[in-house]
């Protein structure tokens, strides 16, 4: 399989697992929310919540060590440095096992007790749940941990690209857990701990089956102790996790404050108004997040081998199709919101539609430079970036603050967000300008402006259904297939470059011969 039919088959793979955990999710969301009922509905998240923190560590570490694993892999596959990557991804497997063991064992001997006092004497919970909630609390200390031993088997799938793998055992788990909570609504009894116990086994089976798999296909996974002290690396890993965790900790404290902002000056009312558009804003970007699983590993082997034209090839490659999949899903959504929240919620909150449009404005704008994102992970040199990137996050606070202050209502909020993303992705464009040097006129022509072209387009065909047709779920179902319509063919005259055409003929061709060879 060549690099280019596997990175096809990766992105396919997350979508389509996107695309099925999206759609089962409509309903085990309130299969689960009906069989608990509210207040272990409640319990189970909050108890869940205790280990948040957990998860956003174990994640930090796992990008910073799937970066390492990918550049390893890289150097493996260019010509006469073979023994040298395998080596060298070696040393950082072994490195990875021995944190991602101890670093567990320190967290779990520390948060365990503290989570099971917090719930026997700090969360309000009512008395007859209180060991119910301590079981959940233990099933999800146990996935947790579980999860953050396997991360140095996990990226080694992701570093060689045998995503779509990854991607069986989840389609498989979602399944499973649909028959599950389905059999759990039509059979009324409690089940807060019983759900709790098969959330663990469906995270821990596959875990498991995961790392067996892992040490039995790739050479790079033998842990040796002589590796692990290896005092260089720990500080190129930690240094890397760090400067990421600012960024990330840049987001966060972005969403948190925002929403206090929102509280302190209009109310609860419009805090459910921006849930509701972070909630539609998560649905949609996650489509188009499942492509960057794809491509990241692919972009840092690149790196890794020396290929740096082929790097920045995919880190275009990644502006495209990133944005593309999100406006598939966001332009329909976005010229049939008002309906589409209308037929959801019935009676949506005040500005619900107005925040909405401007959290969808914000997530796109932030996907057409996400290439240049992964191309400066793949460089490794992310201080500098993490720093100011991480800063114009923040300082979406203090403008929308400043607007607000100024009188200038609810929506000053989202056009803070929408400017300091744009500041944000104009930042990457620049940087990996400096850093691999991509060409940001070359991005604006050929990304940007065909991009915003589909965009007016497709949306302006959108709005057509309004002129006889009244507000529906039909006039949504028309505008959606008229704007499908009107982007494919589109994108195929203005945003894909020769390669790009030629590599969709053979695909199209490929799959034509294998209808003719079956029908024969």
């Amino acid at each position: 399989m060549t690099a280019n039919q596997r990175i096809f088959l990766n992105i396919v793979a997350t979508y389509g697992r996107s695309l099925f955990a999206l759609l089962c999710g409509l309903f085990t969301a309130r299969w689960t929310l009906q069989a608990l009922g509210e207040v272990d509905y409640g319990l189970m998240g909050v108890v869940g919540g205790l280990t948040a923190f957990i998860a956003f560590f174990n994640g930090l570490l796992a990008t910073a060590i799937g970066r390492f694993y990918a550049v390893s892999v890289g150097k493996s596959q260019a010509a006469g440095k073979a023994a040298e990557g395998l080596e060298e991804c070696r040393q950082w497997f072994s490195i990875a096992v021995f944190i991602h063991t101890v670093i567990p064992l320190i967290l779990m001997l520390i948060g365990y007790p503290l989570g099971v006092w917090a719930v026997r004497n700090w969360l309000t919970i009512p008395p007859d749940r209180i060991e119910a909630c301590v079981w959940v609390f233990r099933c999800v200390c146990l996935s947790c941990f579980i999860g953050m031993v396997n991360v140095p088997f996990t990226a080694m799938y992701a570093a060689k690209q045998y995503i779509a793998e990854l991607t069986i055992y989840s389609f498989i788990s979602t399944t499973l857990n649909v028959g599950f909570l389905y059999y759990m609504v039509t059979h009324p009894g409690e089940w807060l701990t019983k759900l709790a116990v098969w959330a663990m086994c469906l995270s821990v089976v596959p875990q498991l089956i995961i790392c067996l798999r892992a040490l039995k296909v790739f050479p790079e996974c033998r842990f040796r102790l002589a590796f692990v002290w290896a005092p260089q690396k720990f500080i190129q890993l930690l240094y890397y996790a760090g400067w990421q965790c600012f960024g990330c900790l840049g987001g966060m404290l972005r969403g948190q404050g925002i929403a206090i902002l929102v509280n302190k000056y209009f109310g609860p009312q419009v805090n459910s108004a921006m849930a509701i558009g972070n909630n539609v804003a998560a649905h949609a970007g996650t489509l188009s997040a499942s492509m960057i699983g794809a491509f990241q590993p692919a972009i840092a082997n690149a790196y890794g081998a020396g290929d740096m034209d082929r790097m920045r090839a995919l880190a275009y490659r990644a502006c495209k199709i990133g944005t593309l999949l999100l406006l598939l899903f966001m332009i329909p959504l976005a010229v049939e919101l008002p309906e589409v929240l209308r037929l959801w919620l019935k009676h949506p909150p005040a500005y619900t539609t107005g925040l909405c449009w401007c959290v969808l404005a914000m997530v796109l704008i932030d996907k057409t430079a996400v290439g240049h994102m992964l191309a400066v992970n793949a460089r490794g040199k992310i201080a500098l970036y993490q720093a100011v990137l991480g800063g114009a996050l923040l300082l979406t606070l203090p403008l929308a603050w400043l607007w607000v202050s100024l009188d200038w209502g609810v929506y000053a909020v989202g056009w803070a967000m929408i400017a300091t993303m744009m500041l944000c992705a104009w930042g990457r464009v620049w940087f990996a300008r400096s850093l691999v040097g991509m060409s940001a006129r070359y991005w604006f022509f050929h990304i940007f402006i065909p991009l915003g072209i589909l965009g007016a387009i497709s949306g302006a065909v959108g709005l057509l259904p309004r002129l006889w047709m009244a507000a529906s779920i039909w006039r949504i179902g028309v505008t959606g297939m008229l704007i499908e319509a009107t982007l494919l063919p589109l994108v195929w005259l203005l945003l894909l470059d020769a390669e790009e055409r030629n590599f969709v003929k053979a695909k199209v061709a490929q799959l034509m011969q294998k209808m003719k060879g079956r029908a024969s």
